[in-house]
């Protein structure tokens, strides 16, 4: 995976030309905004058009492409997706990635203009923050019942954004016995392109790493203990170009 060096003016004019075109390109975007209260396929193809679009604008404007390594290691039917979080690039481009998975979301961003409506609608699931041992009880058996549904189910052992995956939430594992169902590790180096709290966006390749799967039925000490090294950031080697 591969950062490339270039010179920071460049860097900083590359970023605001994408954010200006991402503002530019969301307006026909807007003009649907009638159809967010239609059929969920409906926003989703919406979405994906412009997902597809801001991709685009990554790879001609900022020099950031992606790439995904063992896509074949996908099973069959609804998952536990158990990623590694850096960045909000996954957290965007996941949706297509990986079919439409539910997200758990803070509950601010439920109520942001249109964003919020499409979080709704694509069906993920609000968490406060700080939420009790209740309300974070309730989450779980909300992911749960997404994926007895038939909806894979996106979550961050570590939590919020970081590059630290040693060590992972006791609730994943709790999770992981609700669900009953597969989990696939992800592996991935998107906080060196688009580094969490700036909004420089540095060019080069993000790998998307699909670790071998975790079949169901584990006991949850083992099950917790295979997960954290399959996402042990040594997986992840960042290497430097020259542009």
């Amino acid at each position: 995976m591969h950062r490339l060096q270039q010179s920071f003016p460049v860097v900083f004019v590359r970023s605001l030309l994408f954010y200006a075109l991402a503002g530019l390109a969301a307006v026909p975007f807007l003009l649907c905004w009638p159809a967010l209260r239609g059929p969920r396929r409906t926003v989703y193809a919406i979405a994906d058009r412009y997902l597809r679009v801001m991709l685009w604008l990554l790879r001609g404007v900022c020099g950031i492409r992606y790439r995904v390594v063992g896509q074949d290691r996908l099973p069959e039917g609804a998952v536990l997706i158990a990623s590694q979080h850096e960045s909000t690039w996954e957290t965007l481009f996941f949706q297509v990635l990986f079919d439409h998975p539910v997200m758990y979301a803070k509950t601010p961003i439920f109520s942001y203009p249109v964003f919020g409506p499409v979080v709704r609608k694509f069906g993920h699931i609000p968490v406060a923050a700080g939420a009790s041992a209740d309300a974070m009880r309730a989450a779980f058996r909300a992911g749960a019942a997404a994926v007895k549904d038939g909806r894979s189910l996106v979550i961050f052992p570590s939590g919020t954004r970081r590059k630290d995956t040693a060590e992972l939430q006791a609730g994943v594992g709790v999770l992981y016995q609700l669900a009953g169902v597969k989990v696939v590790p992800v592996r991935l180096n998107s906080g060196t392109m688009w580094p969490h709290g700036q909004w420089l966006k540095f060019p080069g390749t993000i790998e998307v790493q699909i670790a071998p799967v975790i079949e169901a039925g584990l006991d949850r000490r083992d099950f917790m203990q295979i997960l954290s090294a399959s996402l042990a950031d040594d997986h992840v080697p960042v290497e430097l170009e020259n542009l």
